[in-house]
């Protein structure tokens, strides 16, 4: 087997990528490291197939050029594997990726996806994504701390809480403030707090958060906050913590890369009992979780599905009614396991997962030509953009305004930047969701996630 993949040369600010992004190039160097993967660079066009045989897998990535490796072997011949990744459940760059590749995926393909939920979701929406042609497999811990896990202060004595990752209400930060400022009060100043992540609204930013606890009579030197940290230094913010505190119902949530951070440095974590947590965690340790089934919800915009119990979730930090850490399942997680999968071998998926989303998921349907027609669009327009041929981009842009009585002034700017290159990857998923496959709406039907929640059949 003959390894292949493109060489994703994403900008790093201050040691902080996009967690898509820190994947793939900790895949490029563990297939590198390997030394038998050829890297090379997809703003080459189709040259990048040309010579590839039976013998060969070709390792896309994610995201919306996975679909390009498709197009290209469908126009230009060749009869080699194409392995793709999902890594963001109900976005609409992953969904495109998809719909594009559905018509073009052959048997022996495969679709991986860093959690059970995340599979089940487009096993459900997707014919292309078969239970054979498709795996769970994320490979994290082997490049992780492997610690005991370590006892929480019993009740009574002080608690750290932490919290890591974007400050937005998304991941539903604003419970994590009104949670441990409940906590704080309610023993007496003894829980104290530590935060670390980029705020996504000014409403986070470290002096109007300290004084809005403040406010709610909290201590001023109960609360850190850390901003960004990067990833080499993520012990010393686990050395912090007794506990990390994971209530995100993100739309786009699939894995939680702090969650394995945090159980690989023997930190529980206490977890929203919907998506991606319910698999990873202990039952315990999950906090019952009430979803919103009264919005219609957009792919092009990430927001919370739903919101967590704060009352089960102070009484479960007050009383250390906390598992100690644990990962129901490492197999998923492993070099071993990706690189078994990449050679068309993957292993049996897990057996506990979150089968509330999945079934409870309704996607408004697709208008429009689709299929084939889409993905040469498609691929036209990545010509386009990085081929810098401004005036195709322009001429589209002013059609859409044309069409719908709206500009778009920041894809503008995208468009008359005088530089272009592969690592600008939020751009291109912009542009096409602007003008080939505008974000899909979808909401969550009442009936279906009772029948989840009770373990009925639909």
């Amino acid at each position: 087997m003959r390894l292949h993949t493109h060489d994703y040369r994403a900008p790093d600010t201050d040691g902080i990528v996009d967690g898509a992004i820190l994947m793939h190039r900790e895949m490029s160097q563990l297939l590198a490291r390997r030394g038998s993967v050829a890297l090379h660079d997809l703003t080459a066009g189709p040259r990048c197939i040309a010579g590839l045989g039976g013998g060969d897998v070709v390792y896309a990535g994610s995201g919306p050029y996975a679909f390009l490796y498709h197009h290209w072997r469908e126009r230009h011949g060749g009869d080699f594997r194409i392995v793709r990744e999902v890594h963001t459940a109900l976005w609409s760059g992953y969904w495109a990726q998809e719909e594009l590749c559905a018509p073009l995926v052959r048997p022996g393909d495969l679709a991986l996806f860093p959690t059970e939920y995340t599979r089940r979701l487009f096993l459900r929406n997707f014919p292309s994504v078969t239970a054979s042609g498709s795996a769970v497999a994320y490979p994290m811990l082997d490049r992780l701390p492997r610690r005991a896990p370590r006892a929480l202060p019993p009740a009574g004595r002080p608690l750290r809480i932490g919290y890591l990752g974007a400050l937005s209400l998304a991941k539903n930060f604003d419970q994590v403030l009104s949670v441990f400022a409940r906590c704080h009060l309610e023993a007496g100043g003894g829980v104290s707090l530590v935060c670390a992540g980029k705020p996504n609204d000014p409403r986070w930013e470290a002096g109007r958060v300290r004084a809005a606890l403040r406010e709610a009579g909290v201590a001023e030197d109960a609360v850190r906050m850390e901003g960004v940290r990067p990833q080499e230094r993520l012990t010393e913010f686990f050395d912090a913590i007794d506990v990390l505190l994971f209530p995100s119902t993100a739309s786009r949530e699939t894995l939680g890369r702090v969650v394995l951070e945090a159980l690989a440095h023997g930190v529980p974590v206490l977890a929203a009992a919907i998506g991606p947590a319910v698999e990873l965690l202990p039952a315990r340790n999950l906090v019952p979780t009430s979803l919103d089934t009264t919005s219609t919800f957009d792919m092009g915009r990430v927001g919370p599905l739903g919101r967590v119990d704060e009352d089960a979730l102070v009484e479960k930090l007050l009383t250390r009614d906390v598992e100690p850490a644990a990962l129901r399942s490492v197999t998923p997680y492993t070099d071993s396991t990706f690189l078994r999968t990449l050679a068309g071998h993957p292993l049996p998926v897990a057996a506990h997962h979150d089968r509330v989303l999945p079934s409870a998921v309704r996607v408004a349907p697709r208008t429009g030509s689709g299929g084939a027609a889409d993905a040469a669009v498609a691929t036209a327009l990545f010509r386009d953009f990085f081929e810098h041929r401004d005036d195709a981009l322009t001429a589209a842009l002013d059609a859409r305004a044309a069409r719908t009585g709206h500009d778009a002034p920041a894809l503008r700017r995208v468009v008359a930047a005088p530089q272009r290159k592969l690592a600008d990857y939020r751009a291109f998923p912009r542009l096409l969701d602007a003008l080939v496959l505008p974000p899909l709406t979808y909401t969550l039907r009442p009936a279906e996630v009772g029948a989840a929640l009770t373990g009925e059949t639909p």
